[in-house]
């Protein structure tokens, strides 16, 4: 059901294949009222939208609307082909408290006018209810989806996470829907939360939801329609939308920003250039019937949306999701303290690729959490360095060519980063060492995290020297202002052996790197790595990932098995040692370690080598999914 195209932070670009009709995710479903739509679906199909979402429970309540959607079917009754998901009436249920049909009711409905995607009529647990409630409430949505499941037939269903505020019962109410085995996943209840502005309550239920949920299987954000916050909900694993907020919002008088929401009334300017925007002015628009208002409101409201969810998946592709994200939490406090929550989770490094199109921007305190600082700062604990430490500041990158020195035999050159805390010389190419950027100058936040990161990996070290304009870090050790005198004669054995480990993995270096010569561009960095003749691998010059070759290989399969590996199904060995991908369905077992787009090796059941490549999503994600590439081949060994 689910292809993976892109990924970055815990988000993916991925294509649904639904009845034969296909979704690119993130995705936004605009929200149709079948009585008194305010734009038609001609207009909502032009923006470009290919699938909707209405509601069963209130065709099945209107006679005429019933009779209709039972005798053409929904398609034929809304006029349109793309595909169409339903909700059962649990909006209804927590609007109004009650509703007037059973769940087998309008289960049964869904599947008789033929719908895509079907929900089940859960009980929509509202934030910060006595938890005895919440757990009576969520136990019957439990029994509602057991019987649901057992009585679908055709339609692909949704099974509604639900727990209130409360994230043991947000848990459990996962592990129990993907027991059931559901074809859609939507975190339900959550829409209180929103209008309320309790953003760092809905990351925690989105993450510890998110946790028990397939990776081959989409997660739906029920409700969630302000583009506000479809940058951060993608980058949390979210891969589904909807949006009645375009249309109700525009019969409000309010006009829909990235940033926020305006009150017509208090507009001077229009704040776009979609169409509709650069067809009028504030002033005009104010003066148009209410009738015409409300329909250049809603049309504004979904492009603007709908360009969101674009940007998003540009930035997924690109590489920048997070940097969206930063940019629009500047938008409200209360997003902003959102994202610092979600990023005090370091379950989100399991998702996070290793290596990016774009370089990292430092924006803000918030940055100092990302994944990539986590990642690096337990990835120095590989390194096995017996020097003399010593630190230097920030300058321009690439630090050893600005410095004009590399480590030595003697001296372990490291920088004081404001983004990474310490990096050291040996690996400062690898991603994103040198690929980053900060504006100048240390604010408090910057300095307390360098202080920490710094005394930690100085620890490690006898000898300690520190060139004197770090002395506002407190280090122990020797301060010095000369740089000349910790020069020498570059360490290429040792530079490459903590590429190895920091790449890898610990022991990596030595087993791929002793014994080799190095071949170094006109630039002073490595490039290609021979023992004797034969190409053990090459350091890409882009990101510093170690690309391996035959003799490479060799070398790395004498770390214990599974580590670095991929195994391929035997129905797929020898099209994977002819050069061809290799495709989620057919992995069998690999390093659980794995991260997106990492430098793996391929081998078959007996852990012979078949080919390298890169991995194109994590383990635990090729382990799940059944459609798309997991390891796109570089070079076939068989």
């Amino acid at each position: 059901m689910i292809e993976i195209r892109a990924r970055d932070a815990s988000g993916r670009v991925t294509e649904l294949n639904i009845n034969g009709k296909k979704l690119t995710t993130p995705y936004l479903f605009p929200v149709i009222d079948p009585r008194k739509q305010i734009l038609s679906i001609e207009e909502i199909e032009k923006l470009g939208f290919n699938g909707i979402i209405t509601n069963s429970y209130i065709i099945n309540q209107n006679r005429e609307l019933r009779s209709r959607a039972l005798e053409e079917g929904i398609h034929s009754l809304l006029g349109f082909d793309g595909v169409i998901m339903t909700d059962s009436g649990s909006f209804q249920l927590y609007q109004y408290g009650g509703v007037d049909v059973t769940p087998m009711e309008i289960l049964e409905f869904q599947e008789n006018i033929g719908v895509d995607i079907g929900v089940i009529l859960d009980i929509p647990t509202e934030p910060d209810v006595p938890r005895e409630q919440a757990e009576k409430e969520l136990d019957e949505t439990i029994r509602r989806a057991r019987e649901s499941i057992k009585a679908r037939k055709k339609i692909l269903l949704s099974g509604t996470i639900q727990g209130s505020t409360y994230l043991e019962l947000r848990e459990k109410s996962a592990r129990k829907m993907v027991e059931l085995g559901f074809d859609l996943y939507p975190i339900g209840g959550v829409v209180p939360l929103m209008e309320k502005y309790r953003f760092s309550d809905l990351v925690k239920i989105i993450i510890h939801s998110r946790k028990y949920l397939p990776h081959d299987k989409p997660v739906h954000l029920f409700g969630a329609g302000h583009p506000m916050l479809f940058a951060l909900a993608s980058a949390l694993g979210c891969d589904l939308f909807d949006s009645a907020a375009y249309a109700l919002y525009a019969r409000e008088g309010r006009y829909i920003t990235t940033s926020g929401t305006y009150r017509l009334e208090r507009l001077r300017e229009l704040p776009c250039s979609c169409a509709v925007c650069t067809s009028t002015t504030a002033e005009e628009l104010k003066k148009l019937e209410k009738k015409d208002r409300d329909h250049f409101l809603a049309m504004h409201n979904l492009t603007v949306s709908i360009e969101e969810i674009r940007r998003v998946r540009q930035s997924i592709h690109d590489g920048s999701l997070w940097e969206l994200v930063a940019e629009r939490a500047r938008a409200h406090p209360y997003l902003l303290e959102a994202v610092r929550v979600a990023l005090s989770y370091s379950s989100l490094e399991n998702l996070e690729p290793v290596t990016k199109k774009s370089a990292f921007f430092y924006t803000g305190s918030e940055a100092l959490l990302r994944p990539e600082v986590r990642r690096h700062i337990k990835k120095l604990k590989r390194l096995k360095i017996n020097k003399k430490l010593v630190l230097l500041p920030e300058v321009e990158k690439p630090y050893s060519k600005t410095y004009g020195m590399m480590s030595t035999e003697e001296y372990h050159i490291c920088i004081a980063s404001k983004v990474f805390g310490v990096i050291p010389l040996e690996i400062e190419e690898v991603y994103p060492l040198t690929q980053h950027e900060a504006p100048g100058g240390y604010d408090e936040v910057q300095i307390n995290f360098m202080k920490k990161v710094v005394k930690e990996y100085a620890s490690g070290f006898e000898k300690v020297y520190f060139h004197s304009s770090l002395e506002f870090l407190g280090i122990e050790g020797e301060s010095f202002s000369d740089v000349e005198n910790f020069k020498g004669k570059n360490d290429i054995e040792g530079k490459l052996t903590a590429i190895g480990d920091y790449y890898f993995g610990e022991g990596a270096g030595e087993l791929l790197f002793s014994d080799t010569r190095a071949r170094i561009s006109k630039t002073g960095r490595i490039r290609e790595v021979y023992a004797g003749d034969r190409l053990v691998g090459v350091i890409r010059a882009s990101d510093g990932s170690v690309v391996l070759n035959v003799e490479g290989v060799k070398r790395l399969l004498k770390l214990p098995f599974p580590r670095n590996r991929v195994v391929a199904h035997e129905d797929a060995v020898e099209f994977v040692s002819q050069g061809r991908s290799l495709f989620c369905g057919f992995v069998e077992e690999a390093d659980m370690k794995i991260k997106p787009y990492q430098e793996v090796i391929v081998v078959d059941s007996q852990d012979k080598p078949i080919a390298t490549g890169r991995a194109m999503v994590s383990a635990e994600e090729m382990l799940s999914l059944t459609h798309g590439v997991a390891v796109r081949v570089r070079h076939r060994l068989g």
